[in-house]
């Protein structure tokens, strides 16, 4: 589906299970994935100048980084627990040694690039 549907998607699944009354939505980046929403709206480096998008931001990547963590279980040899994701020379060096497994995104270009 591409990175910027999922995260479309991913945004609207999130604001239908919100429950609460809520004032404003930022959306850390330049694009705004909720337009419809009147409350929305995008803030570049929102993560620099809004405390609760600071803290989203962490959270965010210290799951991330666990969920990835958790990966290299799975896929060994990958370096995940290392890199965790990362366009590293590591992650480079593992994708041209063992290939593309299903966790790599193919629409992202590097990747597209190894497929052909």
């Amino acid at each position: 589906m591409g990175l910027s549907a999922a995260v479309g998607l991913a945004m609207h699944r999130a604001l239908a299970q919100i429950s609460l009354t809520y004032d404003e939505i930022i959306i850390d980046g330049s694009f705004n994935f909720l337009a419809d929403n009147p409350k929305a709206k995008a803030i570049i480096k929102a993560d620099n100048s809004v405390p609760a998008v600071s803290a989203a931001s962490i959270i965010a990547k210290v799951a991330r980084d666990q969920y990835m963590t958790r990966q290299a279980a799975d896929y060994p040899g990958y370096g995940f627990e290392r890199h965790v994701g990362y366009g590293t020379a590591l992650h480079l060096e593992r994708l041209k040694l063992y290939g593309i497994c299903d966790l790599h995104r193919r629409s992202f270009k590097p990747i597209s690039a190894l497929i052909q």
